[in-house]
């Protein structure tokens, strides 16, 4: 079976990176969106039949048919290393044949290569109306939690976002040798930073970490917020809000918003 997501809190984090906007009418894209968890948040004003959800996991998408009846699942059945590594090499994202007021993707740069974000990203941006905004999430390696977000609920409170992922991984692999993965980190020059498979770190953005005879199971990507500036000029980047570890990038913001 492939990739049922069973993460929450999608709604409350980008509702609250873009500015808590009316979402009454607005047709909403949900890029990564999987079965259409975002739906079922207690505070979620997206309305089902304005909202499309685009993903590579095969079961996901009738998966999310069932849940979400009035909602649009479509399948992107492009290969991904962790998420449908039978998928085609480098097909583009279909067009849905709708435009959208809200382009979301929650944790989808955090698990493609810096070369497919930026296609995804360009792609994804010929979807928005006028006036539209897309906001993609991602991670800082280096940003830890503040104190106070400890009652907020947030995992792991103390340790960067990398340190976190590496012992997370080490709970399923307790090979990990978290310690030295951290050192070569500090040693290096991070802006785009690649785990793949638990135990591999790649520093080089040109460099995705992947070879045909790599069995799939992990892929992991973080991005500095400066590096991310740089990739996006024309973006805002934005700080995590609890309890979501991730920064937000924001696109296509309407003219004159600063």
């Amino acid at each position: 079976m492939t990739h049922i997501s069973e993460a929450t809190g999608q709604f409350a984090f980008f509702d609250s990176q873009l500015g808590r906007p009316d979402w009454a009418g607005k047709r909403v894209l949900d890029f990564g969106g999987n079965v259409g968890n975002i739906l079922l948040d207690p505070g979620c004003r997206i309305e089902p039949h304005n909202y499309w959800s685009i993903d590579v996991s095969r079961d996901a998408i009738p998966e999310g048919k069932r849940r979400h009846p009035r909602g649009h699942f479509i399948l992107y059945d492009r290969y991904n290393f962790a998420f449908n590594p039978a998928g085609q090499a480098g097909l583009p994202i279909p067009d849905p044949g709708e435009r959208f007021d809200l382009i979301l993707g929650h944790s989808v740069l955090t698990h493609v290569t810096r070369a497919e974000a930026l296609e995804f990203t360009a792609r994804l941006l010929e979807f928005l109306t006028e006036g539209g905004r897309a906001a993609f999430s991602f991670l800082d390696p280096w940003w830890v939690p503040p104190p106070a977000w400890t009652a907020a609920g947030v995992r792991s409170p103390g340790l960067s976002n990398l340190e976190e992922r590496l012992e997370r991984r080490r709970r399923d692999n307790p090979g990990v040798d978290v310690g030295g993965l951290l050192e070569l980190a500090r040693q290096a020059e991070l802006t785009w930073t690649t785990l793949v498979n638990d135990d591999e770190l790649y520093f080089d953005p040109d460099d995705d970490g992947l070879a045909a005879d790599k069995p799939p199971r992990t892929y992991l990507t973080l991005c500095t917020p400066s590096y991310m500036r740089e990739l996006f000029p024309t973006g805002r980047v934005l700080p995590p809000v609890p309890p979501q570890r991730f920064h937000c990038l924001i696109l296509g913001e309407p003219s004159g918003r600063p």
